[in-house]
């Protein structure tokens, strides 16, 4: 099953690359992102080489791994959203003259911080895969404090606060890693070049 986390920023480029490695490598991990990603082109799996400075398991120490998520790019409009998403009025409301109500998209205080994005990136990962949900959410979590931006999981309609949401979001990471008591439960890929895959 995939599950995916949502971002939605004013402003995307590739200058912001390195500044989510070194946020990354704050969280008990030495990483680096595919050589060729770019915001730009990018669709479908984002690879990342890693590895743990401090392993729940001693099988992954000094291990170099790869993992990742896949991350699509899309336009954002946040007005053409907002009109989609009103009700449609009735034959009568149409015929007796009534006045479209105005709904939000999602609340006021939400609307407020989506109005000026333009940019919705959408990060998957596949439940059950550690290393991928860490990826995914970490990277979405660095980008939203980054940009500024607004980060969503649609699944359960949870809005996140911006503020520390890396540093929120660690610990929960690491209570679900924690939940995967034995080692072979782990599904691990080691590094064995960026042409190699898999």
């Amino acid at each position: 099953m995939s599950l995916d986390i949502r971002v939605y920023t004013k402003q995307l480029s590739d200058d912001l690359i390195p500044k989510i490695i070194k946020r990354l490598n704050d969280f008990e991990m030495v990483c680096e992102v595919h050589p060729t990603f770019s915001f730009n082109d990018q669709e479908g799996f984002l690879p990342f080489k890693f590895r743990l400075t401090n392993p729940l398991f001693d099988n992954l120490r000094d291990k170099e791994l790869i993992s990742g998520f896949e991350l699509f790019i899309e336009d954002f409009d946040f007005e053409r959203e907002k009109q989609n998403s009103q009700p449609k009025k009735s034959f009568w409301d149409k015929l007796l003259g009534k006045k479209q109500v105005d709904q939000p998209l999602i609340s006021p205080d939400i609307d407020k911080r989506l109005k000026d994005c333009k940019k919705m990136l959408v990060f998957v990962w596949h439940a059950g895969n550690s290393f991928e949900l860490r990826f995914a959410q970490m990277t979405s979590a660095i980008l939203t404090e980054l940009t500024d931006g607004v980060c969503t999981y649609p699944a359960d309609d949870i809005w996140y606060d911006t503020k520390d949401l890396a540093e929120k979001s660690f610990p929960e990471i690491k209570d679900y890693e924690l939940t995967l008591l034995k080692d072979e439960e782990l599904e691990l890929f080691e590094f064995k070049g960026w042409d190699e895959g898999f």
